[in-house]
């Protein structure tokens, strides 16, 4: 994964009385520390600017270091027109106001105004630039300044790792599933992804290829050490493993950084296989020749972008999960899927390799219970350029659990905000949101966010429970 790099510069104007050069410099001295926990590549600027021309040439500098995020910092307060330079930039921009440095006497700094002058002309007056400016303020190690600098980090890591990755859609949109077509101008317009798309044929002759291959008999031996018992014919295992390897083998040609993949109903008619439980194993950390991958299931690209986001804004490792139950009695909904989880996700318990639920004799999925912890869920939709953001618990209970790996979610929340269980399914089902959700184990809800206001997406809040019909406000 590939750090973002942050660059600070600071303004001076020493007609000011405060300690200008001090305060800038306190600063770099605070995210060179913190920058290694954080996340992020810093690259001071240690000389403060005092003129357009300084401006400029900071401005040039950074472009040509191929910074993404320039805060800048109002070390006291500056003329206006030392932000336009940045404007040109292809990185984003933060402005950071401090606070004072006496309690009384002349104003030392003026740096609050003066941070409201630079949004201002950013938001307002500056013809021609779009995208948003997000304000800092106070000191570098002060908690609301962690939490608003390691939000922006988080996310434009995300949008950074996305950005120009290549995903194969492997197979045409999955039979039925029209809900998960997508807008590829579009898709490349929001995201910057590039999508390839391959024929199934190519999978099986990888495949083909691979079961003849010893490599085969090692890869089974690692399949069945991570599981917590087999409950499917070895030859169903020996497959799986054929799979994985087919699958490293064409993400490695391809130079992919995510897969989506038509699993049904050709390949286990052709080869006999359903590939759930390799699906799983992608996603785990690492599992592509030491690199890692995002993994979807059933064609769904737009779902792999969202499992990405996470990801990236993590560290973790993501799932793509359907909605399949709902409890009225106890305010929760039941998360699911046939068997696609990597093995981090599963409770003390693990899972065990199986035959698929609708497919008695033919393997092999991960079957187990989810283990309980802090969830974030994630849809984007591309043709409004909208998503979905839930959040809650994968808490524990008896039944009903089902035939492949799920858990049963309670203590929602839409955006934020605390919702029924009534109102979380009338706003998936009223807005239209597509049947599959991405899932990390970390609330995440601010860092989605933040990625959605950098690019334009808009977030749904919830649509509260009503007896009569609701119409979704996007058009079609």
């Amino acid at each position: 994964m590939r750090k973002i790099k942050v660059a600070l510069t600071g303004t001076f104007r020493p007609i000011f009385h405060g300690d200008m050069k001090s305060v800038l410099y306190r600063s770099i001295e605070a995210l060179k520390s913190g920058s290694s926990e954080m996340g992020f590549e810093f690259i001071p600027v240690e000389k403060g600017m005092e003129t357009l021309s300084d401006a400029a040439s900071v401005a040039e500098r950074l472009e040509g270091e191929g910074v993404d995020f320039i805060i800048i910092q109002n070390s006291s307060f500056a003329d206006g027109d030392m932000i336009i330079p940045f404007f040109k930039s292809s990185a984003r921009l933060a402005i950071w106001g401090v606070e004072e440095t006496t309690t009384d006497g002349p104003l030392p700094l003026n740096s609050l105004c003066a941070t409201n002058l630079y949004v201002s002309i950013a938001g307002r007056y500056a013809p021609g630039y779009a995208k948003p400016v997000k304000w800092l303020f106070g000191s570098a190690e002060s908690d609301q300044f962690r939490k608003r600098l390691g939000a922006t980090v988080r996310a434009l890591t995300a949008i950074k790792n996305i950005k120009n990755a290549k995903i194969l859609q492997i197979g045409d949109t999955e039979f039925g599933y029209h809900d998960l077509k997508y807008d590829t101008r579009k898709l490349e317009e929001i995201f910057g992804v590039t999508i390839e798309k391959l024929e199934l044929e190519e999978f099986y002759s990888e495949y083909e290829a691979a079961m003849k291959n010893e490599e085969v008999d090692s890869k089974v031996a690692d399949i069945v050490k991570e599981s917590a018992g087999v409950n499917a014919a070895q030859a169903d295992v020996r497959k799986s493993a054929g799979a994985h390897i087919a699958f490293e083998r064409i993400i490695s040609k391809h130079g992919a950084s995510a897969i989506s993949f038509r699993c049904w109903p050709e390949v286990p008619n052709k080869i006999g296989l359903m590939v759930c439980s390799t699906i799983g194993r992608l996603n785990q950390g690492g599992a592509v020749n030491g690199q890692d991958v995002v993994a979807a299931t059933e064609t769904d690209v737009l779902g792999a972008i969202g499992m990405m986001a996470l990801k990236y804004m993590s560290g973790r490792e993501p799932i793509l999960m359907d909605l399949s139950g709902w409890d009225k009695e106890t305010d929760s909904i039941y998360v699911w899927h046939c068997g696609n989880v990597p093995k981090g996700w599963f409770d003390k318990s693990g899972f065990k390799l199986a035959n698929h639920f609708n497919r008695d004799k033919m393997g092999t999925v991960r079957e187990g219970r989810l283990k309980q912890t802090e969830v974030t869920a994630l849809r984007f939709m591309e043709n409004d350029a909208s998503a979905f953001v839930g959040s809650g618990k994968f808490y524990d209970r008896e039944f009903p659990i089902y035939k492949g790996c799920s858990s049963w979610m309670n203590d929602l929340r839409i955006n934020g905000h605390q919702v029924s269980s009534a109102d979380y399914l009338n706003t998936l089902l009223v807005n239209a949101v597509p049947h599959h959700l991405a899932y990390i184990d970390e609330d995440v809800t601010t860092e989605v966010n933040e990625f959605c206001a950098w690019l334009g997406i808009s977030v749904l809040n919830p649509t509260k429970y009503q007896d009569y019909l609701q119409v979704p406000k996007f058009i079609r």
